[in-house]
């Protein structure tokens, strides 16, 4: 019998489950996608889960837009950021996520029949869970707490753990209690390429004129008296359901979607598949 044998398929089995289960997750991301049907904006009369298409025409609410915490682009209605750290412990090192936030105010999105208000509460993952909900659901872009922000590309700026960043970035790190300050490490000195510390801040934002999809959930105003109208309603996460917000046309989604969730499922089953073959290969002397 060969423990180690068996100790590697274990552990390639956890990870093969882990990676065909973000592959459903994505699946079931790709089929709301999919299988709902988009509703003029001038359509909306109850509530419940909406496919919108649209233009960012500016903020709602006589509010304002902010500036980009990492960016630094001013008139922002929503930020995606999230921030990687690269890791190095003894013979591993490996690009970790740190943090993720979606930074939002009210805005109106028009689909050209009428326009209606969008609000998405402030949400970050400090990133202390072993395997988050929704961590890995968006490949450009990030996920957190059920709201999914799905771009074209996902920018991003690199900072050596040596070096001084921004100044806005140190405000930006100062004020939010889920990242902690960059600091580098002594072995930094004879490091070659990325040295434990770096980070990579990334982010992409909304702005007026950007065209908009959406898959969230419509709810009354107070006060609201059936049959609603557009501006009798928000669109907003839902407690359960998934809200996906996105620069990307459905079809390039659906494109992005697909793929991606193919890919972790087919990944898994292949991991799931050379463990069993470790652990039985492992376990033969004894049968």
């Amino acid at each position: 019998m060969s423990t180690d044998m068996i100790g590697a398929g274990l552990v390639l089995g956890l990870l093969g489950i882990g990676v065909a289960y973000q592959g459903w997750k994505k699946r079931r991301q790709h089929q709301l996608v999919t299988e709902t049907p988009t509703t003029e904006i001038r359509s909306i009369d109850d509530e419940g889960r909406v496919e919108l298409k649209g233009t960012v025409t500016g903020p709602a609410d006589d509010e304002e837009g902010f500036v980009a915490p990492i960016s630094n682009e001013d008139g922002t209605l929503l930020a995606a950021w999230e921030i990687q750290e690269w890791s190095e412990h003894g013979d591993h090192s490996e690009w970790n996520i740190m943090a993720s936030g979606v930074h939002s105010v009210p805005f109106l999105i028009d689909d050209g029949t009428d326009s209606v208000r969008v609000a998405i509460e402030d949400r970050a993952d400090g990133g202390t869970d072993w395997m988050p909900s929704d961590r890995g659901l968006a490949s450009e872009g990030t996920a957190v707490d059920g709201v999914v922000c799905e771009f074209e590309e996902f920018p991003s700026v690199t900072i050596d753990a040596e070096s001084e960043p921004p100044q806005h970035i140190r405000e930006f790190v100062e004020g939010e209690t889920s990242v902690s300050e960059q600091t580098g490490s002594i072995t930094n000195l004879i490091d070659v390429g990325n040295a434990h510390g770096d980070r990579r801040y990334h982010e992409q934002t909304l702005r007026k004129g950007n065209d908009t999809y959406v898959l969230g959930h419509v709810r009354a105003n107070e006060g609201a008296t059936m049959p609603l109208h557009p501006e009798d309603v928000v669109v907003t996460p839902d407690e359960g359901e998934k809200f996906i917000i996105s620069d990307q046309t459905e079809a390039e989604l659906t494109d992005d979607l697909g793929g991606t969730y193919r890919f972790f499922l087919a990944g898994g089953v292949v991991f799931i598949l050379v463990a069993v073959g470790l652990v039985v290969a492992g376990a033969t002397p004894i049968l």
